[in-house]
Parts: structure tokens; sequence; C-alpha cells
């Protein structure tokens, strides 16, 4: 039987391993713990084969050479669990591995929450460069050298990003630099809006060069074509599938002869052809071609000069409260109790595939009922 301070722990069989006993002014209660220790380098020790692990001062370490360090698992309910008041609740480290790795089967493989800082903080490498007015965020990837974030997928989004406010927002500082680029079709549901929309071609040099795009007040679609005169006349056909995307109660016909003539009008307009007429009444049989441009028929208002608010500043940050003084030995206590509290609750089951049972050996089932005194 081991004494421990009457103030924490107390004596208490631990049948199995599974729990020992908290005593206080003499009463005696259930306090689920393992294994309790106290040490000045580690309160608990463990190694699974021989090595010389560095002296690491904790309250409870684990080494290993070929085999895990540490293990934690349970069936229900969180498998290491890490609490800390001013430091971070779990920390991992690797040489050449990930520092930290979560696995779930149905659930959050990890997760991250954070009162003032990023819920989750990477650093590949060196710290990269802070984003303005945004000191922190619920993912915060960061690197002097490498990209910050990195999302792949075979078969859905390799980053999806969604918000009430904007999905999202690229910015650079760097006036020779582009705020994104992207190698492959883009899709826009919506309305693109841009300063300045330009294309980019190659030309026999291998060059890139640019093209501007011409603009207008109104949304319009055009088709091209070409016809020829007969006798001074020629009715030419709408093409059926223009047709269907345009308001045709106005649109405009632009004709430009190819040959020398008295020239060109354009006559009865209607839903599916206009007639094109040689002036004077000439019978020529000159060839031409012709422009037509009529108004978008998915877009109901046509509004002129519309106004719009580019800048969509993002919300001020809040400022931070100041931090407070260490935490006193009563809120120590307090934050220990609820700790304990929420261990001995159980907290709330996670929810395990159906067929998880029947891989899992018999002994470990279905929870394991807690040894009685």
């Amino acid at each position: 039987m081991t004494t421990f301070d009457d103030e924490f722990l107390a004596t208490g069989p631990a049948p199995m391993g599974l729990n020992t006993f908290f005593r206080k002014n003499g009463l005696e209660s259930a306090f689920v713990l393992g294994v309790g220790g106290f040490g000045s380098v580690a309160g608990v020790y463990g190694e699974t084969e021989p090595m010389n692990p560095p002296n690491l001062v904790a309250g409870v370490s684990g080494a290993g050479n070929l085999q895990r360090g540490v293990v934690g698992f349970s069936t229900q309910n969180v498998g290491i669990q890490g609490s800390s008041f001013l430091q971070s609740g779990v920390q991992g480290g690797s040489f050449l591995g990930g520092g930290v790795r979560g696995t779930s089967f149905g659930g959050v493989g990890a997760s991250g929450q954070s009162v003032e800082a990023s819920g989750v903080t990477g650093v590949s490498g060196t710290q990269g460069p802070s984003v303005p007015n945004l000191p922190a965020a619920g993912v915060l990837g960061s690197s002097a050298d490498r990209p910050g974030v990195i999302g792949t997928s075979n078969t859905a989004a390799g980053v999806h990003a969604f918000s009430n406010f904007v999905g999202i927002v690229a910015e650079t500082t760097n006036a020779a630099s582009f705020a994104g680029i992207f190698r492959g079709n883009v899709v826009v549901h919506g309305t693109l809006t841009a300063d300045v929309k330009n294309s980019v071609v190659t030309f026999p040099d291998r060059t890139q060069r640019v093209l501007h795009c011409m603009e207008s007040p109104e949304h319009w679609f055009e088709d091209f074509g070409a016809a020829k005169l007969k006798a001074g006349r020629a009715m030419v056909k709408l093409d059926p599938d223009f047709a269907r995307v345009v308001k045709l109660d106005e649109y405009h016909v632009f004709v430009t002869p190819a040959d020398d003539c008295r020239g060109l009008c354009v006559r009865n307009k209607t839903a599916t052809s206009f007639e094109v007429r040689e002036l004077a009444g000439g019978k020529s049989s000159v060839a031409f071609s012709y422009r037509i441009v009529a108004r978008r028929k998915d877009i109901k208002a046509h509004k002129r000069f519309a106004k719009i608010d580019t800048s969509q500043a993002l919300p001020a940050p809040a400022a931070r409260p100041p931090r407070g003084p260490a935490p006193t030995a009563a809120a120590l206590r307090t934050f220990v109790a609820e700790l304990e509290k929420e261990a001995r609750t159980g907290g709330r089951p996670l929810p395990l595939p159906t067929d998880l049972g029947s891989t899992l050996p018999k002994d470990l089932s279905s929870p394991r009922s807690r040894p009685q005194r």
C-alpha cells in the first residue's frame, strides 16, 4: 500500500492498475487514476525497450526505441487528454515523422480550440509573415519558404472555404506577384467582378502576351456570320442556339460588304431572321459579313453603371483581453476538480462503427466496469 499526500491522493488499492482512491480529512471516494507518482524528473516513467532518452522533466514520461513511447486507448471516450492553464494542452515533436497525428474511425482526427490564440497552429521550417489585422485564426499555417497550408483530395475539393462573409481572401504585398494562380479550369457561379480583365495568349516566340477585354455598361451576347446577296437581297436566319439565350424583341445587326456596291441596310428583323438589302434598289450579288448583338435573356434587370462597393474591408479584430495573473492555488484545485468530474462521468461517448465490437478483444468490446473496493 502506497501513501500519497493527504491533500491530493491517499492510500487505496489499485486492482489491475485501473483505480486508486482519494482521501481527504479521513473521507474516501473513487478517484479515477491508474497510477499516481511524484518525482523531480518524471512522476511516472515507462520504457518499452532499452534506450537512453534525454532527461525530460515531465509528470509522465514514456520512451521507446522501436515502439511507441505512450499509447492511450478508449472504446468510447478520449484516448489521451491534456490540459494546461498557460501553455499547450498537448505538444508533440518528431525528428522525421509528424509532430502530432490524429486518427479516428468516425469522429475528428485532431481538433483544436482556443479563446485568444489560433485553434491549430502549424509551422513548417521557419515562421512565415504575419497577416495584418489577423492575430489568430481557427487554423493557422505558416512557413517562410514553403506553402503555409496544403489541401489534397482524390474525389472532393482539396480546400473548401465557406463563410457568411467572404469565403476566401488572397492577398500579396508584392506587385510583381499574384494573389492567386489557377492551373486548370475555373468555374464561377455568380458574378465575376474585377478592376481589369485580361486574356493571355502565347505568341510564336513563346512569350506570353496580354489582350484586354472590351467592357460594356450592359450585358450582351454577340454572334458573327457571312452571307451573299442574290439580286440585291438576302434573308439571314438567326442561329437557333443563339436565339435561345438572348432577348429578341430588340437586337442590333451590323453588316459590312465584301466588295463594291451601293451600300447595305438591314430590314424586317424578327425572332428568327433578318433581311439585308442593297441600297438604292441595287441588284448586285455581293458577299457580306454581319455581327449581331443582343441582351442576355438570363439577366432580368440591366442597370447601367450600377454602383458597387468592392472594398469589403475585413472586420476589425477584437481587442484581446489583458492576460490575467498566474492562477492561484484555489483556481488550480478548481481546474483539477473539473477534470476529475469529467473523468468520473466519462463525458459524452463517441459513436462507434457498428462492426467495431467484433474486431476488439473480448475484454475491450464493452466498457470496463470500475473495480469496486
